[in-house]
């Protein structure tokens, strides 16, 4: 079955890629994974965001991480590229489209970024694919950890079924950002320590400290994250001493990629210290917090609500939630709220030329397990709110799917709206402008890599037929009548369920809540 669960949402994500570069972070990212791959180096050309460092070297400021768990699809690129057909077969085909405005139709063009693409061929497709891989492993998780808290196969399925294309997870499983796997060991870690999964110690301890340790690799913005799960680790052992033992593990284990990223900042900029945002370009956490969270929230330029409709379940669902898992529920709210407050303080709150609250994708799976698992049973649940959500949630999606919402910045920039400074830019509506130019564009011309390589190469055809099997392998396990009555596996109502310990409320016996807890009556 979770065989199943992955190559569904990897084979949707590789049936809608776009094959191509869109932006600047995304080019770094590639470039650090060539400069490895080709020549097991971390030195890239001059480039904008590049950061001089020792011996007037340049090297991208952005996590390692990434660019390391890339390298195998460089190679893989590589090995197709070889064959003699790769390059021509899966450069990128996108395409300039229209946008209405006023009485005229402009252009927006294909960035620089996507000729990159071209000229590099297959080795970038492959390179861009990685993110599907990733995010594919991050709704895995999700749908563990709903079977960890009391759902079915079938409804823990349906549930993720909203996170990957009802919300910017989508999206970013086209491009190379590092928000992905930022999110897959942000998940990976909360669901070792935090969910209620039956394992060892031993085991949560070596899964949770390899999450956290990549996760510090993708972004050190991730360390934080790793005190508060240690904390919470002291605080819900119901022994002091054995509680500590197990932070100090946990914290012991993520100990080499905190030195390895001090040894690659000395061997770089020339200090520990220094990470490549040191430079005058970056302005720090600049921006005043209420302004930061007001456009993070409700900006028709990046409010989380409008960009992934159903989080707002989560504010129905928070309360039912907090009572059955109070332990659970304070570490959630101090991983959400501190990647909210850090995010909105930063210069370049909006994540730059992207789609939606980027910097905030990491929080929208965790947010939709408080919605999920908020209400106790069936009747409680607010069906028809849901679909109106989901559905609401996947057009907006769709939207930059069909159409590359980089060049829409290229279209602001024509009919000067935007400069590169982007003062204003909390106030555009990128939603609605992306329909205006779905509408006005001949489907020919959407950025999807299936449709654009399948009229000049059959290698595009055969991708697509091959995924489609995928797709049909998975669905025919997925898709199957329910057990009993109630929704719910009979070996799932019969198990209870491990609680957060110490810093659960409610009943809890030798440890676990009593069946009631997880499963309807």
């Amino acid at each position: 079955m979770r065989l199943r669960v992955y190559l569904f949402f990897l084979a949707i994500y590789a049936l809608s890629t776009a094959g191509h570069i869109y932006t600047i972070d995304s080019f770094l990212n590639y470039n650090v994974t060539r400069s490895l791959g080709s020549e097991g180096s971390l030195e890239v050309a001059p480039f904008m965001m590049t950061v001089e460092g020792r011996g007037g070297k340049h090297y991208s400021k952005l996590g390692i991480g990434p660019s390391l768990v890339y390298l195998p699809f460089y190679w893989l690129g590589e090995l197709v590229e070889r064959t003699g057909r790769g390059k021509d077969a899966f450069a990128a085909h996108s395409k300039e489209f229209a946008v209405p405005h006023g009485s005229r139709l402009i252009k927006a063009e294909p960035q620089t970024l996507i000729r990159v693409s071209q000229r590099e061929g297959t080795r970038v497709f492959f390179v861009t694919l990685a993110n599907a891989f990733i995010t594919a492993a991050a709704c895995l998780v999700f749908w563990l950890m709903l079977k960890n808290f009391g759902h079915e196969d079938r409804q823990a399925f349906w549930a993720t079924l909203v996170v990957a294309l009802c919300t910017p997870v989508w999206i970013y499983a086209r491009d190379l950002f590092g928000e992905p796997l930022f999110m897959l060991c942000l998940l990976g870690s909360f669901a070792a320590f935090v969910s209620p999964w039956e394992a060892t110690w031993q085991k949560k301890i070596i899964v949770g400290s390899l999450c956290s340790a990549v996760g510090i690799l993708a972004r050190l913005t991730f360390l934080p994250i790793v005190l508060i799960l240690g904390l919470y680790l002291l605080a819900s052992a119901q022994e002091l001493g054995k509680g500590l033992r197990r932070a100090l593990c946990y914290w012991a284990g993520v100990l080499p990629a905190i030195g390895a990223i001090a040894w690659l900042n000395f061997e770089r900029f020339g200090g520990v210290t220094l990470t490549g945002y040191h430079t005058a370009f970056d302005k720090g956490f600049s921006i005043p917090l209420a302004k930061g969270l007001l456009w993070n929230l409700f900006s028709p330029y990046r409010s989380i609500f409008l960009y992934a409709p159903p989080a707002v379940l989560a504010l129905f669902a928070l309360r039912g939630f907090a009572l059955r898992f109070k332990g659970a529920t304070l570490v959630l709210l101090a991983i959400v709220g501190y990647i909210f407050v850090v995010s909105s303080k930063w210069w370049a709150w909006h994540g730059g030329w992207c789609w939606g609250p980027r910097f905030l994708v990491p929080t929208i799976p965790l947010l939709l397990l408080i919605a999920f698992v908020g209400w106790r049973t069936t009747k409680d649940w607010p069906l028809g709110l849901t679909i109106a959500l989901s559905v609401t949630g996947f057009i907006v999606q769709l939207g930059a799917i069909l159409i590359n919402y980089t060049a829409i910045y290229d279209y602001w920039i024509k009919i000067g709206k935007l400069d590169w400074s982007e003062v204003g830019i909390e106030s555009f509506f990128p939603i609605g402008l992306h329909w205006r130019a779905v509408g006005s564009t001949s489907p020919a011309a959407y950025d999807l890599w299936l449709i654009q390589a399948a009229k000049v190469t059959r290698e595009a055809w055969l991708w697509g037929l091959g995924w489609l099997a995928v797709l049909g392998f998975s669905i025919s396990g997925l898709v199957r009548p329910r057990q009993d009555g109630s929704g719910y596996n009979a070996d799932v109502r019969s198990r209870p369920v491990a609680g957060n310990r110490a810093m659960d409320s409610g009943p809890v016996v030798a440890g676990h809540l009593p069946v009631a807890e997880v499963a309807p009556p």
